[in-house]
């Protein structure tokens, strides 16, 4: 909430192209095999809500979400992916 106590908009989250997000992630878990994991993440296409799939290192092409009954179409619409690295 801002201090005028109205509700703030929504947050624009950033998807970017599938094919070039799957290619960066693979480059980072060839970095360091066995020690960074990436989550994709995306924006449902019917709510707006922010998404991350569940298992490590998969990019999928649609996805389902836990808000509205929409398949979201991943492939065209993009995505982004978070980092998880081990240390040592």
């Amino acid at each position: 909430m801002s201090q005028d106590d109205s509700i703030d908009p929504p947050m624009k989250y950033t998807d970017y192209p599938f094919d070039d997000m799957c290619k960066k992630a693979e480059e980072l878990i060839n970095s360091a095999p066995g020690k960074i994991d990436v989550y994709q993440k995306y924006t449902c296409s019917g709510c707006g809500q922010r998404l991350t799939m569940d298992t490590p290192n998969v990019f999928y092409v649609t996805g389902s979400c836990d808000k509205c009954p929409t398949i979201t179409n991943i492939k065209e619409q993009g995505c982004n992916f978070l980092v998880h690295a081990r240390s040592g």
